[in-house]
């Protein structure tokens, strides 16, 4: 009689044990059965509201707050969602990095079988011009670099600058292209500096100090027909991509609709 209260003992102790064991494993919080993703928004333009719980308060002065969010591990597709707290500005998107859509991308969706990073930030000139998740979380490139081909539709002289290496002009030659090395992950972006001497279409009835030089871009990430105040951002890729630069002058009218041919109708 002694020895089955004995073994009865041993036997409650074994099953607290492995019952103990089997809450550690699928307790909320971590284990091999469920996987992190942490979620980073970075944004100077609208404050960004994440899913998940909240790691660490928003850091003063910069609108980069962090979440973590834990999952169920297993081979299903999770889609992450991020919400602007304000309404953006017309042409501008959220922008999502560590996606399965890669770099950039206007929606994010995740495998649930890995631990993940993503950073979210918005196409606005206030976060392209500083990169905020552009070399955070960018996907290495398999393939190298890419090429950013810039097609000048205008006898006016313009320079382009913006965080890219090297010169971009057309020196006042209609058609001129030029090349521009970009990396995967990063983005770039694009602002028009035209020289306003020199008219190339010097006619009577044009009136003396009046501008002409109404810069516009097409094909940029950022939206479509954008003016000269506004940056143009391109998100660099390993494939090829093309941004078409034209003006408003009234002699200029055909050689601006070719640039149509490289618009894109979605900002992504």
């Amino acid at each position: 009689m002694q020895r089955l209260a004995v073994r009865a003992a041993v036997t409650a102790v074994v099953l607290l044990v492995a019952a103990g064991s089997a809450y550690l494993l699928l307790r909320p919080g971590g284990s091999a059965d469920s996987v992190r993703f942490a979620l980073v928004a970075d944004s100077r333009l609208s404050a960004l509201d994440l899913p998940g719980e909240p790691d660490g308060a928003c850091e003063e002065n910069s609108t980069v707050c962090r979440s973590s969010l834990r999952v169920e591990k297993n081979s299903k597709v999770r889609k992450v969602v991020v919400t602007a707290r304000g309404t953006l500005p017309e042409g501008v998107r959220l922008a999502y990095w560590g996606c399965r859509e890669g770099p950039g991308a206007p929606a994010c969706t995740l495998r649930q079988d890995h631990d993940a990073t993503i950073c979210v930030t918005t196409t606005g000139p206030a976060d392209t011009a500083r990169q905020a998740c552009g070399k955070k979380t960018a996907r290495p490139a398999a393939d190298g670099p890419g090429k950013l081909t810039v097609i000048f539709k205008t006898k006016w002289k313009i320079d382009l600058f913006g965080n890219f290496k090297g010169s971009c002009g057309n020196g006042g030659v209609l058609g001129k292209t030029c090349e521009i090395t970009v990396k995967p992950g990063k983005i770039y972006y694009l602002r028009a500096q035209p020289t306003l001497e020199g008219d190339p279409y010097a006619h009577p009835a044009r009136k003396p100090g009046f501008s002409y030089v109404y810069i516009g871009y097409e094909g940029c990430n950022s939206g479509l027909g954008h003016g000269d105040s506004i940056i143009c951002a391109v998100f660099g890729s390993s494939g090829e991509a093309t941004v078409c630069v034209s003006t408003g002058d009234e002699y200029e009218r055909e050689a601006a609709r070719e640039c149509q041919a490289y618009r894109r109708t979605e900002t992504r």
